[in-house]
C-alpha cells in the first residue's frame, strides 16, 4: 500500500470515529456530574439532619439533672461569617438515654461546658475554593475543650432565621425574638471542574424547637 493511500485511510477512519469518541467522553462528562451531583445532595442532606438534630435537642433538662437548662438554649448569630453567613448555638443537658453530638461522639457529662452539651454550627473559609466556605461544627471533646470539623464543604450561603408559625401559609415571617420554629436554607455549589461549575444546590429546611421556652 502506498503512503498516499495510507494517510487517505487514517484520514478517514479518523473523520469516521471522532463523533463517537467526542460522544463517549460528553457522555463521560455528563454522568461524572450526576453522580457529584447526587453526593452532594446526600451531604447537604446529612448536614441539615445534624442541625435540625440539634436543634430538636436544645434546651432539654433531663429527669434527674440537678442543674437549671440554660435559658436560651438556642442563639442565632447573624453575619457570623466574613461573608455573612450565619451561625447558630445549641445547648442542652445530657440526655437520660444514649445521644450524640454533632460530630458522632456520645453525649456524656465530661463533654458539656457549666454541665450543658454545647453544639454549634457556622460557616468558615474554603482553602481550597475562594468562591465557596465549610459548613463546621463545633462540640466539646472528653477535656472539655471545644473541637471543630468540616461537616460540608463548596457553601455558598447559610441563612438561619426564627420565623413566626402562623405565617407559614404565606410569606414566611422572619421574627427577631425566638418562636420556637427556625427555618434554615443552605445552598451549595458542587464543582466539576475548574471552569465547569453544577448548577447551585438549595434547600430550606423548617425545624420545631421541643424544649425550652420561646414567644409565638
Amino acid at each position: 500500500m502506498s503512503l498516499l493511500a495510507c494517510l487517505t485511510a487514517l484520514t478517514l477512519s479518523t473523520i469516521l470515529l471522532l463523533p463517537p469518541a467526542w460522544l463517549v467522553h460528553r457522555v463521560l462528562i455528563h454522568q461524572s456530574q450526576i453522580e457529584t451531583r447526587f453526593l452532594q445532595q446526600q451531604n447537604l442532606d446529612r448536614s441539615l439532619e445534624l442541625m435540625s438534630r440539634a436543634i430538636q435537642g436544645a434546651g432539654y433538662q433531663a429527669t434527674t439533672s440537678q442543674y437549671q437548662a440554660t435559658v436560651e438554649s438556642i442563639k442565632i448569630q447573624k453575619g457570623s461569617s466574613s461573608r455573612s453567613g450565619d451561625a447558630i448555638v445549641l445547648t442542652q443537658d445530657i440526655p437520660d438515654q444514649l445521644g450524640y453530638d454533632c460530630m458522632g461522639n456520645s453525649l456524656t457529662r465530661e463533654r458539656t461546658i457549666k454541665q450543658q452539651a454545647y453544639q454549634r454550627f457556622y460557616l468558615e473559609p474554603n482553602r481550597h475554593d475562594s468562591r465557596t466556605q465549610k459548613l463546621m461544627c463545633q462540640s466539646v471533646d472528653r477535656q472539655g475543650r471545644l473541637h471543630q470539623g468540616e461537616i460540608l464543604n463548596n457553601v455558598l450561603s447559610l441563612q438561619i432565621d426564627w420565623v413566626r408559625v402562623n405565617s407559614l401559609t404565606h410569606q414566611p415571617e422572619i421574627s427577631r425574638t425566638s418562636t420556637g420554629l427556625i427555618t434554615i436554607t443552605l445552598r451549595v455549589q458542587p464543582q466539576i471542574g475548574q471552569n465547569d461549575p453544577a448548577r447551585v444546590i438549595e434547600q430550606t429546611r423548617y425545624i420545631s424547637q421541643r424544649h425550652g421556652m420561646y414567644n409565638p
